[in-house]
């Protein structure tokens, strides 16, 4: 089965780390269930927090 994995950030009380703790913890449970997931199908949101009312 092929995947893709999502992995967002979105507040400043999160950094960069945890979209690479995601992807991580993501490829670990593709491993263990015997699936695959190319590079090019791992997507990056670093978006800015809902919560912030004066946004682009």
């Amino acid at each position: 089965m092929k995947v893709a994995i999502y992995a967002r950030y979105s507040s400043e009380n999160q950094s960069a780390k945890s979209i690479d703790d995601q992807i991580r913890v993501c490829k670990n449970y593709i491993l263990e269930h015997e699936m695959t997931v190319d590079n090019k199908h791992i997507y990056i949101d670093e978006a800015i927090s809902g919560s912030i009312v004066n946004r682009p």
